[in-house]
């Protein structure tokens, strides 16, 4: 055995059990603060290298339809599933999705004709498909 007692054994007297309960809860609560205070500073942690990265990689722009040709898909304010979709696909400016058929488009794992309708009307086009 061990030698660790816990509240749970046999044979202790109730003043025993009273006791090993209150210090398996104060050991229980502290565990929890313990872990608390670490997902708090690794969540700062975590947002703090966030918005370093946004603000090295720039402004994102609203999807618009006087919005250059030219530019990147990662700066325009799109869905992160659309964002993706079109990255798969090899299309890496706005110019290039305004070129792309409906159909080509379609294509695209993961953007159905609701995304497509969604994006084609944040550029100022019309989509085709229904």
């Amino acid at each position: 055995m061990s030698g660790i007692r816990k509240s749970t054994d046999f044979g202790l007297s109730s003043a025993e059990r009273k006791t090993l309960r209150a210090s398996e809860a104060q050991e229980a609560m502290s565990d929890h603060n313990d872990a608390q205070k670490a997902f708090n500073e690794n969540r700062e942690r975590l947002r703090q290298a966030r918005l370093e990265r946004e603000t090295a990689a720039g402004p994102m722009l609203h999807a618009a339809p006087g919005l250059p040709d030219d530019t990147l898909v990662e700066k325009i304010n799109l869905s992160t599933r659309i964002r993706n979709a079109l990255t798969a696909g090899g299309l890496k400016t706005a110019g290039e999705i305004r070129e792309a058929s409906d159909a080509t488009l379609l294509s695209l794992q993961d953007l159905g004709p609701g995304s497509l309708r969604h994006l084609r009307e944040r550029l100022g086009l019309k989509a085709t498909a229904k």
